[in-house]
């Protein structure tokens, strides 16, 4: 208990404190920092390492290493906990694949999804020791570490990861790449496996508009935006330290851009098919996953603006948030676990993919709403998920539960901040070593205060006023702190 006790004022310490005006969201944002802070761990047991620390997925079902979750939620809190990227991409490095083993879905290269202990995992009865079935890991990994850079500009720890990049990359290129036509596929190789290795991992999530089942292997549309966001931070990375490789890796996000906005574009739903099956037949179905892709900067601008229109229509915004499929599509249930529900970390890769593009008042109308669900649930809590019912306050005054979804959840939790990011349109600029600040509060958020944030070599308190003409005033930052009218790309 002293340990963590000590590591509990080490964290406190070392991240920045953030106080709304709204007392709701303060008690969202402190709840939410305790959860991330109870699902970390030191990256080597029973040693401290100060504030890289590696983050769980979830209690009670997922307390333990999961590659995707901790990236997410690394990448979420960058700004406000940059330390936490460090140990999530410190950790993973160690786990990446070696070798290929079909029995837990292992390539050279590969990021980990999940490993499990215990006597099941021992034995062999479930694959989980070390498990490598999941699609987007890898990308996700490379993309964290671009943003980490960006924020930082810690180039040592880039060199410290490079070769681990670099072999994601390849994995990327090859083993991602099944079938050679350029887009990273997922299909397990033991029957013990995932079939589905998204985000949306139920074994009914990928489907046709006639409801039909996608066939292995399948191209995600997500997955094919975190490549690219993925091939573009590896080139920005190559040109801070030194080494060649950035150009190439330029033109192949540019050509895999143009493809997707040419082979997923679904014209007559102004969005994006939500994959691809084994025959480069689009799964036509409206879901959140094309949101992402705003998220990535894949959408040029005429489609950012028709996407971002429809994943505001009614049938896929709950009023609570996005729903994962929008209403009226086959498969669709508000109460399933990836074919209906709302998921607070989807939400807020979207809403920040909106003020990417310029739509801050519609990010601010997603933000608001998970903001609102979350001030409604017990202790300020954020669960992993809660069910799609449209928002009703005459018959209900949160959303439902979805009864068996983990609580706390680490990207559940790191949503808030991603979030507070987005309505501060706030960003580190490594150039001019500054941080970038383009606010845009809600009429309920009249303030927010921001302690010990840190940038670069230093660290800022600063307050951001919302007026009742509806503009900002920033006070503070001791001259680091930069008025923009767009926020950059980390």
């Amino acid at each position: 208990e002293a340990v963590r006790e000590r590591e509990h004022r080490l964290w406190q310490v070392e991240h920045t404190a953030v106080q709304a005006a709204d007392d709701g969201f303060s008690a969202v944002l402190g709840q939410a920092m305790a959860d991330v802070f109870l699902l970390t761990v030191p990256p080597e047991a029973g040693t401290l390492h100060g504030v890289d620390r590696f983050v769980y997925a979830g209690i009670p079902w997922f307390a333990t290493v999961f590659g995707r979750d901790a990236l997410i939620t690394a990448r979420q809190m960058l700004l406000f906990a940059p330390g936490l990227a460090r140990g999530v991409l410190r950790v993973l490095a160690a786990l990446q694949g070696t070798t290929v083993n079909p029995e837990r879905d292992e390539e050279p290269g590969k990021i980990i999804h999940e490993a499990r202990y215990g006597e099941m995992a021992a034995t062999g009865e479930v694959p989980f020791g070390r498990y490598y079935g999941s699609v987007d890991a890898t990308p996700l990994f490379c993309m964290l570490l671009g943003a980490y850079a960006r924020v930082t500009g810690d180039l040592a720890f880039v060199r410290e990861l490079w070769p681990n990049a670099c072999a994601a990359l390849d994995w990327m290129a090859h083993y991602g790449d099944r079938d050679g036509d350029g887009y990273v596929e997922y299909q397990r190789t033991s029957e013990h496996g995932l079939v589905n290795q998204g985000w949306k991992d139920s074994g009914d999530a990928i489907f046709h508009r006639d409801g039909r089942l996608a066939e292995p292997p399948i191209a995600l549309v997500e997955v094919q935006g975190y490549r690219y966001a993925a091939l573009v931070a590896m080139a920005e990375l190559a040109d801070l330290i030194g080494v060649e490789g950035g150009g190439r890796w330029l033109a192949e996000a540019q050509a895999l851009r143009e493809r997707i906005n040419a082979d997923f574009w679904l014209d007559g739903e102004d969005t994006y098919a939500l994959a691809l099956d084994r025959d480069k037949r689009p799964c036509a179905v409206v879901a959140s996953n094309a949101g992402q892709l705003l998220f990535c900067r894949v959408p040029d601008p005429q489609r950012a603006q028709r996407l971002a229109a429809r994943l505001l229509r009614a049938d896929l915004f709950a009023g609570w948030g996005i729903r994962t499929l929008a209403s009226g599509q086959p498969r669709y249930n508000p109460m399933s676990y990836h074919n209906g529900s709302v998921w607070p970390h989807d939400n807020s890769l979207i809403a920040q993919g909106f003020a990417r593009y310029g739509f801050r008042e519609e990010a601010a109308e997603i933000t608001s709403a998970l903001i609102e669900a979350g001030r409604r649930f017990p202790n300020s809590q954020l669960p992993e998920l809660w069910c799609g019912f449209q928002r009703d306050l005459r018959f209900s005054s949160r959303p439902a539960d979805y009864l068996v979804s983990c609580i706390p959840q680490a990207w559940s939790a790191g949503m808030v901040f991603l979030c507070l990011r987005t309505l501060l349109g706030m960003d580190a600029d490594l150039a001019t070593q500054r941080l970038v600040i383009d606010p845009a509060l809600p009429p309920w958020l009249e303030r927010v205060d921001v302690r010990d944030l840190r940038v670069f070599d230093t660290r800022l308190t600063f307050r951001v006023r919302r007026t009742p003409r509806g503009d900002h005033r920033i006070v503070g930052g001791r001259g680091r702190v930069a008025r923009a009218k767009a926020v950059a790309s980390a």
